[in-house]
């Protein structure tokens, strides 16, 4: 996997790239600007994984670390590029960094994301009733779930 992709730390300078691929893996787009903002917080992390071949970015993953715990805010990989681990790859190196306890959210119905997740001991122990809004109205729950680091 890591022969494939180049990885490099996301900044702000980087907002208009994550925009970009947020909008292309999710419903909902997370604009330039809320991307900016998040790196004006204290704690703020950031990967952006690049296909070596085509130069391409094809993932990324967002997470804040205070205090000994983090939050992954954000992770996508472009739908075509999925499947091939680079979801586990760059949770890998975020778990790297994380000193104790990490958090996430994910909507209860996307099963590739829980499989992930659960594949690298992440445990469900919260639910958010109808925490994620779809393109056409519906909500679905969001499952937050945990992983002790080390």
């Amino acid at each position: 996997m890591s022969d494939t992709l180049r990885t490099e730390q996301a900044s702000v300078a980087h907002a208009e790239i994550l925009s970009a691929l947020h909008g292309r893996c999710f419903e909902e787009l997370w604009s330039p600007e809320s991307m900016a903002s998040l790196f004006a917080t204290p704690g703020m992390l950031g990967v952006i994984a690049t296909d070596s071949t085509s130069d391409q970015p094809v993932g990324f993953v967002l997470m804040r670390a205070i205090d000994g715990e983090a939050e992954i805010l954000t992770i996508g990989v472009l739908p075509e590029a999925r499947g091939a681990g680079i979801g586990t790859f760059l949770l890998g190196i975020m778990l790297e960094e994380a000193v104790s306890t990490v958090f996430l959210d994910v909507a209860e119905d996307n099963l590739a994301a829980l499989k992930l997740y659960q594949g690298l001991d992440f445990e469900v122990v919260g639910r958010r009733s109808a925490y994620y809004k779809r393109a056409d109205g519906t909500r679905v729950d969001s499952l937050t779930m945990k992983r002790v680091v080390g």
